[in-house]
Order: structure tokens, then C-alpha cells, then sequence
């Protein structure tokens, strides 16, 4: 058994308005051979041990910044294997979760060794779930006859654990158990796992509410067509997708229906908190040796100021890390922590170099890095263009709001609020064109519609976000001197009236160049999510032929673009 050797690396910057991440000033916490973690102080070397037992996996850094979650090999197990007693040797070892408050690095226990039997219980990494609130884990009796497990839920603040799902497949195995990684987005939770017997790969996507299982063969399982090696979750034009690695190209699986689409470019990692400044955007592109080569773009929003090649030969998991502020990455790279910052040229251009102090921590083989909470994002092409996946044949329309956003009822329109999600359910209220909600849950699909909970000052209750190809509910960022939200992703719209509008290639008007004009009656799509930008205006990224960049909705009361009417 090999202990897993892991790095964690946090700093404190100003970030953006209404997303509270906790971030400890140049703090690196990582684990040494022998499988503890440590703290490791990015601005003057000094390390300090937090765990003292060994054999721990992970961290997982929580989407608020705020915790870490790690699985650590059970004391009990690491005693039998050093007296060569171990019931056995190779696979997944039985393990603990662990939690830390990065705070106040206060430990809690939530996961042992309680009621297993002799060969105990064997965990997989735990999953946070998007908003911070829970944990996800496999556990499996690992004296048990069947190789099937349960999905576990820990809600965090109730420190209290559920049930999810039983009966949980995971795959075929060679002797010794390998416990599959679980990911958790906004999509679900999801794995992937090998069925020898079928000749066949899986990804299995489970409800986070109800634990209903669906399932997807991703390919015939042999040496002519590829397996998935790993995949992540991703934001593609607005949609949380799967995007599956597979030898040298990532495909995104639409988990309602199982659409699968080639990406023409690789996913993208990004700041979670960072929107429309500059930063660094890291990417694996594929070689012609079969592993990967770290590419970098330096952006603003949709602009690409410049790229570069940093590093060849990454191993297949490569796990990329961005700083708070987002202008320095990280990566493991065998024998220590590549550590490179962005910076400007005198003509204004984007450039990456080495660190020079601790361009390599000294950490003896780690295996994977984080930092700051980060998130996997698409350009939007796909065979060229940007392209949504069908949707789910029951709800229409692939959902494009999640819990925690704000969104604003369309012009002109007035939807109904229900009890229930449900088109049954009864009519509690309405909300007219240009009322704005908080998104308090959802969506669920019901009676061919995404439906969401929703809130403000003068309601609550459940309504659809949109029928037959028109959304209804929009995601809406309040920006100081925009008009009211028209506009979403997949929308065809136009500029209004005689005007002509500039497309630039950023967000705001400092530091971008127009790359289009857009006249009245020129068509152009609406591919992903508005930013506030410089001035208080509203910005969406959009296409227009071969064309991507960003036009502004419009200023005070007066719209410059609006929507198609079809």
C-alpha cells in the first residue's frame, strides 16, 4: 500500500462581492510521504503538522473555501498491515472522513470504523456538494459478498448522516476493491465504473434529493474504442454537464438525457469567485505521446489576451490549482509543485513565468494540488460552434438556474406560482414581467417543466422556468445602470431600433477592442451568462457567425439589443 502525498494551497485576497470564501493568508497544506497533512507558508518556507496518523487521501477543498474534507486509512487497518495481518494488501484500504474548519483547523470525525466487521468498511474520497452544505462518500462492508455499496450523505451543519442510495454498483473488480471517485455538481452526483461482464463502461449520475439512479454506456469496453479516463463537472453555456477525458478529446454528456458532443477545445479551469478580471486559465491539451501538455490562457472574460505552453508530459491526473486572485497556478509535476504567476508585458500583453522562490515546494511526490475554489467551464464549441446539448425529452428545456442566484421574470409575461411543482399543484400567486426572485431550490422536472422554488419580499412557491423552446425565468445580475434582464443564454437577439452596437472582445469598454459592429437586423446568440462590467452595464458573451465577444445590454431605462421575436 502506497501512502497518497497531496498538497493544499490557500491565500488571502479581495474577492468578489457576494460569494464569502474563507482564504488564511499563504497557507499550503499538504501531506509528506508518510500521508499527514501539513501547512507550508508560501512567503517564507515554514511547515506545521496537522494530522499525525498517515495514509490520508485527499484534501477536498470545500466550493466555499471554508473546510476541507479527507479520507485517512483506519488506525486499526494500518496496525494489521504492519504486522503483516491485513485481511488485504492491494485496492482501497478502510478508511475515515475527516473534516477541518480551515479557520480554526478544528477536526471532526464523521466517518469510522463503528459496526464493521473484521475487514471493515472501505470509503471512497468524499464529494462536497455544491453549495458546502453536505458530504457524499461510498461505503462498503468489505467483508460483504457483492461488490455493491451505499451512498452516503453528511449534512454538515446537522451532523447528521443519511442514506441516499443502496445497492450502489461499483464495477468490476480484480481481486482487491477500488473504490470509484465520486464528483458532485449541480447535475448530481455521478462515477464511473468498468462492467467486464458487459464488455462496457458506465457513468452513473445519482438525484442528490431522491437517489434515483441513471445510467448511460459510455462505449464497448476495448482496445478499438477508448475508455473515459477521468471526467469533471462543468459549466457549458450556462448548463452543468459531465465532460468525459478520452484519450486525446473531452466529450460533455447532458446528464437528464445522456446527449454526448465532442468539445472542440478542452475544458477550461477558472477562479470560481473571479469574474470579468484578468486571470490565468490552465487547460490540459493532449500530445501525441498520450498524456497531456499544461496550455494556459490569460482572459477577461471571453478575451484570450494571450496563451502558452508551460509544461509537457503531465500525468493523466493532472489536477491544476489557481491562486485567490487567480493570476498564479500550480500543478504537481512527480517530484514537487510547479508553481507559475501571470504578468504583463510593457505592451500591455499577458505572460506567465516560473515563481522563482518555491517554484518547486519541496514535497516529495505529491499527487494532487488545490488552492482556491475553482470551477470547470467550456468555451461553448462544439465541431466549431457553440451548441447547447438536446434537452431532457420529459422537461423541454435544459435547466439553467441553480439555488443561490437571482433570476427575473421576462417582459411582458406573468407566471403563476404554485404550492408544489407540479402543474396540479395550487396557484398561490403570481409574479409579473420584471419581478425578481431568489432561487431557493430546484429544478425539479414535473408535467414537461423545470420547475424551481422561489422567493421574494412578497412571495414563495414554486414556478416553471420556461415552455415548448421559450424561457420564461431568467438568471439576472443586478448591475448599477443596466435596464431590467431580457436576455438568456440560447436567445437569439438583435440590436434595437437604427442602432449600431460594438461587440468587443472583454467585458467593459477599458482595455478591450471592438471586434464587430452589430447592426439592426444583424442576428446574434446569446451563449452563456451575463457580468456587470465597468460602468454599471449589463454583458453578455455572444456569436455572431465565426465571431465571440461581448456586447452590453444597455444603459439607465434604454435597451441597445433585444431579443428576436420568432
Amino acid at each position: 500500500m502506497r501512502g497518497l502525498l497531496l498538497i493544499l494551497a490557500i491565500a488571502c485576497v479581495a474577492l468578489a462581492a457576494g460569494l464569502a470564501v474563507a482564504q488564511p493568508a499563504n497557507r499550503v497544506v499538504y501531506a509528506y510521504r508518510a500521508g499527514d497533512l501539513w501547512k507550508f507558508n508560501l512567503a517564507d518556507g515554514s511547515a506545521a503538522q496537522i494530522t499525525r496518523w498517515g495514509y490520508t487521501g485527499g484534501p477536498i477543498l470545500a466550493p466555499d473555501g471554508r473546510a476541507l474534507a479527507w479520507l485517512s486509512t483506519a488506525p486499526e487497518f494500518i496496525a494489521q498491515f504492519n504486522a503483516g495481518a491485513a485481511a488485504q494488501s492491494a485496492g482501497t484500504a478502510p478508511g475515515n472522513i475527516w473534516v477541518m474548519d480551515i479557520d480554526s483547523e478544528r477536526l471532526t470525525l464523521i466517518a469510522d470504523q463503528s459496526g464493521a466487521g473484521a475487514a471493515g468498511y472501505l470509503r471512497s474520497l468524499p464529494a462536497w456538494s455544491p453549495d458546502s452544505r453536505r458530504l457524499a462518500w461510498l461505503e462498503l462492508d468489505a467483508g460483504a459478498q457483492d461488490a455493491r455499496a451505499a451512498l452516503k450523505l453528511r449534512d454538515i451543519a446537522a451532523g447528521a448522516t443519511s442514506l441516499l442510495a443502496a445497492n450502489v454498483a461499483l464495477g468490476s473488480q480484480d481481486g482487491s476493491i477500488e473504490m470509484p471517485v465520486l464528483r458532485w455538481g449541480p447535475g448530481g452526483i455521478a462515477k464511473l465504473r468498468r462492467d467486464q461482464s458487459a464488455g462496457a463502461q458506465f457513468i452513473d449520475f445519482y438525484d442528490a434529493a431522491t437517489g434515483a439512479a441513471t445510467t448511460y454506456e459510455l462505449t464497448p469496453d476495448t482496445n478499438d474504442a477508448p475508455a473515459a479516463r477521468d471526467f469533471v463537472w462543468v459549466n457549458h453555456l450556462g448548463s452543468s454537464l459531465a465532460a468525459l477525458q478520452i484519450q486525446d478529446f473531452w466529450e460533455i454528456i447532458n446528464p437528464h438525457d445522456g446527449t454526448r458532443l465532442r468539445l472542440s477545445d478542452p475544458p477550461r479551469l477558472k477562479n470560481r469567485a473571479i469574474t470579468g478580471a484578468m486571470q490565468l486559465i490552465p487547460a490540459a491539451v493532449a500530445n501525441a505521446a498520450g498524456d497531456w501538455d499544461i496550455h494556459w490562457y490569460a482572459t477577461t472574460g471571453a478575451n484570450l489576451q494571450s496563451s502558452g505552453y508551460v509544461s509537457p508530459g503531465v500525468s493523466d491526473d493532472f489536477l491544476p490549482a489557481l491562486s485567490p486572485d487567480g493570476l498564479e497556478m500550480a500543478w504537481h509535476s512527480g517530484d514537487g509543485v510547479e508553481h507559475w504567476r501571470i504578468s504583463m508585458d510593457e505592451g500591455n500583453r499577458a505572460q506567465a513565468s516560473a515563481v522563482g522562490h518555491g517554484r518547486e515546494f519541496p514535497i516529495p511526490g505529491p499527487v494532487s494540488v488545490v488552492w482556491a475554489p475553482t470551477e470547470w467551464v467550456t468555451t461553448g464549441a462544439v465541431a466549431g460552434a457553440p451548441v447547447l446539448l438536446s434537452a431532457s425529452v420529459n422537461c423541454g428545456l435544459l435547466p439553467l438556474l441553480t439555488a443561490g442566484q437571482q433570476a427575473i421574470v421576462g417582459p411582458d409575461l406573468s407566471l403563476r406560482v404554485r404550492a408544489a411543482a407540479e402543474t396540479s399543484a395550487d396557484v398561490i400567486g403570481s409574479l409579473d414581467g420584471g419581478a425578481v426572485v431568489v432561487i431557493d431550490e430546484g429544478p425539479v422536472c414535473a408535467d414537461g417543466h423545470n420547475w424551481y422554488a422561489v422567493s421574494n419580499d412578497d412571495i414563495s412557491g414554486w414556478t416553471a422556468e420556461g415552455g415548448g423552446s421559450d424561457y420564461w425565468l431568467l438568471y439576472h445580475v443586478a448591475c448599477a445602470d443596466s435596464p431590467a434582464t431580457r436576455l438568456t443564454t440560447t436567445m437569439t437577439a438583435t440590436a434595437t431600433g437604427d442602432r449600431i452596437v460594438n461587440m468587443r472582445d472583454g467585458v467593459g469598454t477599458a482595455n478591450t477592442e471592438v471586434v464587430w459592429a452589430v447592426a439592426a437586423g444583424d442576428e446574434f446568440v446569446v451563449t452563456g451568462l451575463p457580468q456587470c462590467g465597468g460602468g454599471g452595464l449589463r454583458w453578455y458573451p455572444v456569436r455572431i457567425d465565426e465571431k465571440l465577444g461581448w456586447i452590453a445590454e444597455g444603459q439607465g431605462d434604454f435597451y441597445w439589443i433585444e431579443p428576436v421575436e420568432r
